[in-house]
């Protein structure tokens, strides 16, 4: 791996993006930003938010300045912004990447997703809450493996006295990542379970943290993730790295939350968003279109690539700036109560 150039001074995450490129091997490009097959969904990650366009409101009374705080489950989890790392396994970049996304914590209050397989090199899940600030809310993301699936409800159990503050269960990986035409070696060793509905409610019934599940991408799996115990649901196609041909996430989350807010016993659920953003507009348009909170995963990789010691926080500063600005343009004082007429089809 080529040395980062870390003094960079970079101003967009494609520019990291660029950069990460420049200093991974070949393989590790592949792993970090390839999709399946043709690519087709990653592309469409992307390019499918080209059909919202966001609605420029002036003669507003409202001051420069807005509010972005958020809190989730009935306060039990606060955000001083309403997105924040996703659970992305950085292990396959260097022993103890993880830490370095971790380094957030310094600047920014907001929640931080942890993936279980990303705590390598002698870490372990039990020791990574001590190394933030309190204030600072850890999510463990557990996946279930046909070899680790005697332990991990036992395992799920540990989460709150280890100092989590929520737990998600990954659900889409059931046939493990697939990048261009085969699944990458980084992975190949991993035997996804294929996760039942039956497993979901026995990990919820196992916690009394928030319960999330992450890569739902169809109203009706949505409602069925609620209905079988979990507080909040992640909108995900895994980054385009599981299937070919699908569809965008930005596409299907209007659909999710109508389902999930017109039915009484579903519309208190936290829904998450994920695949595709690289620009504060996109974060804008995904709350507009109902989502409460976005997770930012490949760029996390780009930062950490680029810069060790500074980059995962210069890819939220980035971010924050972006959305800020965009917000007011828009007529948007509080990024907790952003208004779908934000956004009008193109």
């Amino acid at each position: 791996m080529i040395e980062p150039l870390t003094k960079l001074q970079l101003n967009s995450l494609d520019e990291f993006e660029r950069e990460a490129r420049r200093i991974l091997s070949p393989e590790l490009v592949n792993y970090v930003y390839g999709g399946t097959e043709t690519g087709s969904t990653l592309e469409r990650n992307r390019t499918a938010f080209g059909n919202y366009l966001l609605r420029r409101r002036v003669l507003r009374d409202i001051e420069k300045e807005v509010k972005t705080g958020i809190s989730y489950f009935g306060g039990k989890i606060k955000s001083e912004l309403p997105f924040f790392p996703a659970s992305v396994n950085t292990s396959p970049l260097y022993p103890k990447a993880v830490l370095d996304i971790l380094k957030v914590a310094r600047s920014f209050k907001v929640p931080i997703f942890v993936s279980d397989i990303a705590v390598n090199g002698g870490l372990d899940a039990s020791e990574i809450p001590s190394l933030v600030p309190s204030d600072v809310p850890l999510i463990w993301q557990l996946y279930i493996f046909n070899e680790n699936y005697d332990t991990i409800f036992k395992r799920a159990k540990l989460a709150e006295r280890y100092g989590y503050k929520g737990l998600v269960i990954t659900v889409d990986a059931d046939l493990n990542v697939k990048l261009g035409n085969e699944i990458p070696m980084e992975v190949r060793d991993r035997d996804f379970h294929v996760t039942r509905i039956s497993e979901v409610k026995k990990l919820r019934d196992s916690v009394s943290l928030p319960f999330i599940v992450k890569g739902i991408m169809t109203p009706e799996d949505a409602v069925l993730a609620v209905e079988n115990g979990a507080d909040g649901i992640v909108v995900s196609n895994h980054g385009g790295r599981i299937m070919d041909s699908g569809e965008s996430a930005i596409e299907v989350l209007p659909k999710i939350v109508k389902q999930i807010k017109s039915k009484k016993a579903t519309r208190k659920t936290e829904i998450f968003f994920d695949s595709g953003i690289r620009r504060g507009t996109d974060i804008l348009k995904a709350l507009a279109l109902g989502a409460r909170g976005c997770l930012i995963g490949r760029p996390m990789f780009s930062g950490i690539t680029v810069d060790r010691e500074n980059g995962a926080e210069r890819i939220m500063s980035i971010l924050k700036d972006e959305l800020i600005r965009t917000a007011f343009l828009c007529g948007v004082d509080d990024l907790s109560e952003v208004s779908p007429k934000v956004v009008t089809e193109a």
